[in-house]
């Protein structure tokens, strides 16, 4: 009973000490080592792992649970485990992150070493050659079921990570990692992308400065998980890992700028915005200055880049709650987004401290922070853009109400002036009426002094005569008395002759007058056939004596050329006469105005001629005036444009018989000038 017991309490205490070993039992399983670790309980000294092998029994060995001696840092020591399998399947031994410190592995068989690993701190350290191997801790085991297999581990510490698996459950493993990484850098450079067009699209500088930073911060993290060494060894080595404290500062720098500019810190805090400038331009000039200093073989501690990304998380943070505070609601998203990157990172370090288990999840803690935040600073430019699309509708709903009333008040005024114009236009033609009318009676004043004149000549044969037919019945009335009936006869012929002149001259006045009333007419009259020599000899002199009535020294040479074959035309007299009184009156203004400008010289000559044209008759009134100057040539048969002073002309009479002949006779009006030689109106009349 006694050697029972003591047999009983032998064996808890083996159990306790001495670690059991681990039994491969399942391709599907992972076999962490720790557990089931031992380590040797004194220092290693030079202790060779061959003493280890030909004398076990001189060194103890305990369950790494139990061992708690301090150590110093760097301190090698031993550490065993057995193997055990009863599968065919290939087992490796894996380490998901790298090592801290450089480690030998020796697998022994009966006291024998059947292999050796060696592994270098910070490199990769794979045995086989395969594509899944990279940048991971990869060693494949020789086991052979049914054999048990010590393996001694020479280093500073064993990894946590360190764990026995199958090749199949490896191969998942890797491609679970590799998926993650794939997926990370694929979303990263879809975001990019995606970003870049935004701003080739929008201009707006967010999304380009968002560009940039997301594609540094790849960069930053290539570098940090070992991506880098195995896409571009050569660069890798001679330069990012040199300069990697330089792109985590360029990194920060625009992490900084995109923050100012997406937050929109100039509008909603000004200081913040002014402190952000000053941290971006110093981030970059930090990075220069890290690169200029690794070119002389000088480098500034990793540990700065810890520094630099508190001032960031600081910076943006504070800026995100300004910005929320001045009810920025894309923030929300921003802010988030860094607690989500930093609480990553937090887990990441922990992980890589020892602080925390490590698993797939926190191993890529820092990725996986990545990836949230950047989904969500997407997230937040999509709901600014969508932000500042709805303001801009809004706007351009504001700018259509302003609109609709602006052209409400524009109708209303359109209407009011509408009225206004009308109105006026009543009176411009009311005015114009009354200027027309005013033309007509000038022209009438024009006849009017022409035929007073015209008709002096008959009154003074007429008075003339009848005081010498007076004086001649006196006469007659002494003979008659006297007896003398001869010189009574003759005085009786002289008179008989007086009485038939006055009677001639008294047709002559009464011929005039009856002219002068028919045109007169306020109204045109019929159409009627007229002869249209006797017409344009008859204004032609009534014309001359209304200038002579003005300027009685003015005189001018009349040259006629009528076609004695002219046919009679149909037309409206008085009309036709008013306007040829109006040519010839501006005939004669002409040839006054020369005769008085350029003294002695041509004579004044005013030429009226008439022909007919196959199936129209032409009427040219010409002059050798001053002429019509080129530049208002084209404007003289416009109302009331004159070249005449004020006052002596009123901008009418070529309008109005312009309009008589083209528009009452269906005839054109021409004319033809040179300054300062002369002008030809001619008109033309259909047959």
């Amino acid at each position: 009973m006694k050697s029972l017991l003591f047999s009983l309490c032998l064996y808890l205490v083996f159990a306790k000490v001495y670690a059991q070993p681990i039994v491969l039992s399942s391709p599907d399983t992972g076999y962490p080592v720790v557990g089931r670790c031992e380590v040797l309980d004194t220092q290693a000294g030079d202790i060779s792992v061959d003493s280890l092998l030909k004398h076990p029994e001189r060194y103890r060995f305990v369950a790494v649970k139990t061992q708690r001696a301090e150590r110093s840092a760097g301190q090698k020591r031993w550490f065993r485990f057995t193997v055990q399998t009863p599968l065919y399947t290939p087992f490796y031994l894996y380490a998901e992150s790298d090592l801290s410190s450089p480690a030998t592995l020796y697998q022994t068989y009966g006291n024998r070493i059947q292999d050796t690993f060696s592994f270098v701190k910070g490199q990769n350290n794979t045995a086989i050659s395969v594509p899944q191997a990279r940048s991971r801790r990869l060693t494949p085991l020789g086991l052979k079921p049914g054999n048990s297999y010590t393996f001694y581990w020479h280093s500073a510490e064993i990894p946590e990570t360190l764990t026995l698996v199958s090749g199949e459950r490896l191969l998942s493993v890797f491609l679970r990692q590799d998926s993650f990484d794939g997926f990370y850098y694929g979303f990263v450079l879809i975001i990019i992308v995606y970003n870049i067009l935004l701003y080739i699209r929008l201009k707006d500088r967010d999304h380009l400065t968002y560009a940039i930073w997301m594609g540094i911060q790849c960069l930053v993290y290539s570098i940090t998980f070992a991506h880098l060494r195995n896409w571009l060894p050569t660069i890798y080595y001679s330069f990012f890992l040199k300069h990697f404290l330089a792109v985590t500062f360029l990194a920060a720098a625009f992490h900084i700028l995109f923050g100012i500019t997406f937050l929109q810190l100039r509008q909603h805090a000004r200081r913040l915005y002014q402190t952000g400038l000053v941290l971006f331009y110093l981030c970059v000039f930090l990075s220069f200055i890290v690169v200029a200093a690794g070119v002389f073989g000088m480098y500034l501690p990793y540990n700065a880049a810890f520094l630099t990304g508190l001032i960031d998380l600081v910076f943006t943070l504070i800026g995100g709650i300004a910005a929320l505070r001045k009810g920025f609601k894309p923030a929300w998203y921003y802010v988030l987004g860094i607690l989500l990157i930093y609480g990553g990172t937090v887990v990441y370090v922990f992980t890589s401290l020892k602080l925390m288990p490590s698993t797939f999840w926190t191993t890529n803690g820092l990725l996986l922070g990545s990836t949230l935040e950047i989904l969500l600073f997407t997230l937040a430019l999509a709901y600014k853009v969508n932000l500042l699309k709805q303001q801009k509708e809004d706007a351009i709903q504001d700018q259509l109400r302003l609109l609709e009333q602006n052209q409400t008040l524009i109708e209303t005024q359109n209407r009011v002036l509408e009225e206004k114009v009308e109105q006026r236009t009543a009176e411009l033609k009311a005015s114009q009426a009354q200027l027309i009318q005013k033309e007509k009676l000038a022209s009438l004043g024009e006849l009017t002094a022409g035929i007073a004149h015209e008709i002096q000549n008959p009154l003074n044969f007429v008075n003339n005569f009848a005081e010498v037919s007076a004086e001649l019945t006196g006469e007659l009335k002494d003979e008659l008395t006297r007896g003398d009936l001869d010189e009574a006869g003759f005085i009786a012929d002289d008179l008989a002759q007086n009485l038939t002149k006055i009677a001639h001259h008294g047709r002559r006045a009464s011929a005039i007058v009856r002219g002068m009333l028919e045109h007169s007419r306020m109204e045109s009259g019929d159409r009627q056939t007229t002869n249209l020599n006797t017409l344009a000899d008859d204004y032609l002199r009534l014309a001359y004596q209304g200038q002579r009535a003005k300027d009685n020294t003015f005189n001018c040479r009349l040259i006629t050329a009528f076609d004695p074959a002219l046919p009679p035309v149909n037309v409206v007299a008085q009309d036709i006469g008013r306007v040829l009184l109006n040519l010839c009156q501006n005939a004669f203004y002409a040839v006054q105005q020369r005769a008085t400008q350029a003294g002695e010289g041509d004579e004044p000559t005013v030429w009226v001629r008439t022909r007919r044209q196959n199936d129209h008759i032409e009427l040219r009134v010409q002059d050798n005036g001053t002429g019509i100057p080129d530049a208002i040539r084209s404007k003289i048969f416009q109302p009331f444009f004159t070249t005449k002073p004020a006052g002596e002309g009123t901008g009418l009479g070529l309008s109005l018989s312009y309009d008589i002949i083209t528009k009452g006779h269906g005839g054109t009006m021409t004319v033809e000038s040179q300054q300062g030689e002369g002008t030809a109106f001619i008109v033309t009349i259909p047959c």
